[in-house]
């Protein structure tokens, strides 16, 4: 146990992780920080460590890790190093497939944005019909063929 002068209330330890004291509460109530000891005042008292384990939590949310999936990596790490990386391992490689089918859908959707904007309706067109909100996102648009364009350009 650290003592006294080596525990930080939830503010410094806010200031020093860049993690905002909201935050914080919200990782104890998830069982991702330790519960802190309260000092005579009620105040929220850490261990250094905690400012580290916070880092830690900010840095895998920045790689699309869960929260829920963050607390079992710390649950594994308890139980040592290979378990530990063994799970992030198969972490890792499955967020990438998801990854790689966001990123598609993503693609998809921008193709299709792209299109609409090249088939934008000109107002004076728009207003000689009625629609619900928006005739740009109302009107259907032929769909694009895929696949390479056959035959000889046009000069």
């Amino acid at each position: 146990m650290e003592s006294k002068k080596e525990l930080r209330q939830i503010g410094d330890v806010a200031n020093e992780s860049s993690v905002s004291i909201d935050a914080i509460r919200y990782y104890e109530k998830l069982g991702l920080v330790e519960k802190p000891i309260r000092s005579e005042g009620g105040f929220r008292l850490y261990p250094r460590h905690v400012v580290e384990k916070l880092r830690f939590i900010r840095k895998a949310q920045s790689f699309g890790i869960t929260l829920s999936e963050i607390k079992e990596i710390i649950r594994q790490s308890e139980r040592g190093l290979e378990s530990c990386c063994n799970h992030v391992g198969k972490l890792f490689r499955r967020k990438l497939k998801e990854f790689e089918i966001k990123m598609k859908e993503l693609q998809r959707m921008r193709r299709g944005l792209k299109n609409m904007m090249k088939q934008w309706i000109p107002l004076e067109q728009a207003k000689k019909r009625h629609y619900a909100v928006c005739p740009q996102i109302e009107t259907e648009r032929p769909k694009r063929k895929r696949g390479k364009r056959h035959g000889k350009k046009k000069s």
